[in-house]
């Protein structure tokens, strides 16, 4: 996946509330929709992670994740 997939998701995730909301429900499936493509590593990360982190935290790491830092 390229680093601009990534922005386009985070992106579309800060600026949409429905996209946040579709992606607490159906992670895999909203990502998807966007028509990114992922890496099987990037898919585990997607089917793993920790969607019932408040908004707050999950756009802080969507922050340090797409500058380059691991969010871990």
């Amino acid at each position: 996946m390229s680093r601009e997939s990534i922005e386009v998701l985070v992106e579309k995730w800060m600026e949409d509330p429905e996209f946040r909301a579709a992606v607490r429900k159906d992670p895999e499936g909203t990502v998807r929709s966007t028509g990114v493509e992922l890496t099987a590593d990037e898919w585990s990360a997607v089917r793993n992670f920790d969607w019932s982190l408040s908004d707050e935290e999950l756009t802080a790491r969507a922050n340090m994740d797409s500058s380059g830092c691991d969010g871990a």
